[in-house]
C-alpha cells in the first residue's frame, strides 16, 4: 500500500500533487509486520508532502504558469497627407486598429466616419462632440475615439500577454476564459470631453451578456479647459468575477451628456511619452471555484 501521486506537467514545470493514502486497517492482535508496512506508508507520504512544499518555495515560483491576460487598444495611425478644416475623407496610413464606423482624434479636433479603407477614412463628419474643424498637416498622429452610444462595450486591438485568457477576435470587447476560477479584473480608461458643462460617465462589466451585480462605478469628468484644451480623466477599479470554462465579459461605458469619449493619445514629444491606450485590461486567475 503506497500513497498516491499525481504529476501535473507543463511546458515549463511539473509539479506533483499528493493525495492522503488509504491506510490499511489494523489487526486485532499486535504485528510488527503492519505497523512496518504502517510506518513505510506514512513515511511516503509525508516524503511526497515535503517534495511538493521544496517545489512550492518562493524561488521555484517563476516556473508557474498560471491563467492571465492583458489587453489594450491601440489605435493611432499618421495622416499620408494634409487636410483642410472640409475634407470628408482622412488618408492614413493604416486603419486596422479602428472599428467601422467611428471616430478619430486629430489636434483637438473629433471626426466621425462612416466607413473606411485599408488606407483612409471615408464619410467624416468634422469638428463634432463639442471640438472645432482645422486643417492638419501630412503627418501628424490620427488617435483613436471610442463613442458611447448609449451605452457601449469598450474593444480592444492588442495582447500584451495571454494564457488561458483571451479577447474574441469576431468581437474584441470580449475577454474569453478557458480555465473556471475566480480572476481579478482591473481595468483603466482614457476619457476626454469638449463639452463646457461637467459630465458623469458610468462603468460597468457583464459576463455573456448580462450585467454583473454591483460592478457598476459612476466618475466625474469636469468642463473643457479651453476650445484646444479638453478636459481629460483616467478611470480605474478592480473586482473579482467567477467564470466556468468560455464565460466572457465585456467592460461597458456610458456618458450622460454623450459627449464624452474613450480615446487613444498618440505619443507626445514635450515631454517625450508612449501611446496613452482608451482603454487597458488585465485578467489575473487568483484560485478555484468553490467546491
Amino acid at each position: 500500500m503506497t500513497a498516491f501521486t499525481q504529476v501535473i506537467t507543463t511546458e515549463e514545470t511539473s509539479l506533483t500533487t499528493v493525495k492522503s493514502p488509504a491506510l490499511p486497517f489494523a489487526p486485532v492482535e499486535y504485528q510488527r509486520e503492519f505497523h512496518d508496512s504502517l510506518n513505510n506508508i506514512l513515511r511516503q507520504y509525508f516524503n511526497q508532502i515535503d517534495a511538493l512544499i521544496s517545489q512550492l518555495r518562493v524561488g521555484a515560483l517563476n516556473t508557474l504558469a498560471l491563467p492571465q491576460g492583458a489587453f489594450f487598444q491601440d489605435g493611432v495611425t499618421t495622416l499620408t497627407a494634409g487636410i483642410s478644416n472640409a475634407d470628408t475623407t482622412l488618408p492614413v496610413a493604416d486603419t486596422s486598429k479602428f472599428l467601422s464606423p467611428g471616430a478619430v482624434i486629430i489636434g483637438s479636433e473629433i471626426i466621425t466616419y462612416t466607413g473606411k479603407t485599408a488606407t483612409s477614412f471615408t464619410g467624416c463628419l468634422r469638428g463634432q462632440y463639442g471640438s472645432s474643424a482645422a486643417a492638419h498637416l501630412s503627418g501628424v498622429y490620427v488617435g483613436e475615439a471610442q463613442v458611447p452610444s448609449g451605452a457601449v462595450a469598450l474593444y480592444m486591438s492588442e495582447t500584451t500577454s495571454s494564457n488561458g485568457v483571451a479577447y474574441d477576435p469576431a468581437d474584441t470587447s470580449k475577454i474569453v476564459f478557458e480555465t473556471a476560477g475566480y480572476y481579478n479584473i482591473q481595468f483603466s480608461v482614457q476619457l476626454l470631453s469638449f463639452d463646457n458643462a461637467v459630465d458623469n460617465v458610468t462603468l460597468w462589466f457583464s459576463k455573456n451578456g448580462t450585467s454583473i451585480p454591483y460592478s457598476a462605478g459612476l466618475g466625474t469628468i469636469p468642463a473643457r479647459i479651453s476650445a484646444s484644451k479638453p478636459a481629460t480623466a483616467i478611470i480605474s477599479w478592480n473586482l473579482i468575477v467567477d467564470v466556468n470554462a468560455n464565460d466572457y465579459i465585456q467592460l461597458y461605458f456610458a456618458s450622460d451628456s454623450g459627449n464624452t469619449l474613450a480615446v487613444t493619445y498618440p505619443p507626445g514629444a514635450s515631454p517625450a511619452h508612449p501611446i496613452s491606450p482608451s482603454v487597458i485590461l488585465t485578467a489575473t486567475f487568483t484560485s478555484a471555484l468553490d467546491i
